[in-house]
């Protein structure tokens, strides 16, 4: 359990995580007294920032901007390092996605951590970029792809939304990007739930 301006945020069930808690997580996450967790939400802000000055679709803004929170649910904790595809699955966290926004958002972000091995694989200066954590994450889930399991990522309906998203996670700060308050975001997120 977290707290965060005075509200505990528990992670254990996910699927009871409500979408007012979401939003409340949202807006308060970033302004935390833990640098840790503030740089988590901020990294939220960059990735969905990089997707809007992209021109990109509602989704992929979203599922830019819920991949760090999502990495969280899925990990119990704001340490969201180690993650997986699986945990995801099995925390009920991507249940909890598909439910509220559905299979292109919740896609997008449950091939995160095979989008970076995809990645890693067929361009070696892309692993030189990651960050040690997900360097030995691409170890511990495999290591680099061989010739089928790149082939399969390849064939996934969603395989290049979630290639564009580990794309902006490597990419650093951009002086010229402006990144905006959590706020600007949430008509988005908003506009992506599933009615």
């Amino acid at each position: 359990m977290i707290a965060i301006r005075d509200r505990a945020f528990g992670f254990g069930e996910p699927s009871a995580f409500g979408t007012d808690g979401l939003f409340a997580l949202l807006q308060a996450g970033d302004k935390h007294w833990d640098m840790l967790v503030a740089n988590l939400f901020f990294e939220a802000r960059r990735l969905a920032a990089i997707a809007v000055s992209e021109n990109s679709e509602t989704s992929l803004v979203v599922s830019a901007l819920l991949l760090r929170p999502c990495q969280i649910l899925a990990c119990g904790t704001f340490q969201a390092g180690d993650w997986s595809s699986d945990s995801l699955i099995q925390t009920g966290t991507y249940n909890w996605l598909v439910k509220n926004f559905g299979e292109e958002i919740s896609e997008t972000i449950r091939l995160q951590p095979i989008a970076k091995r995809f990645l890693a694989t067929v361009i070696p200066s892309y692993y030189g970029l990651m960050n040690i954590n997900d360097q030995r994450a691409i170890h511990s889930e495999g290591g680099f792809m061989s010739s089928s399991e790149r082939t399969h990522f390849g064939s996934l309906v969603r395989h290049h939304r979630a290639l564009k998203v580990a794309n902006w996670i490597d990419r650093g700060v951009e002086r010229y990007l402006e990144i905006p308050e959590m706020s600007f975001f949430l008509p988005f997120v908003k506009s992506a739930m599933v009615k």
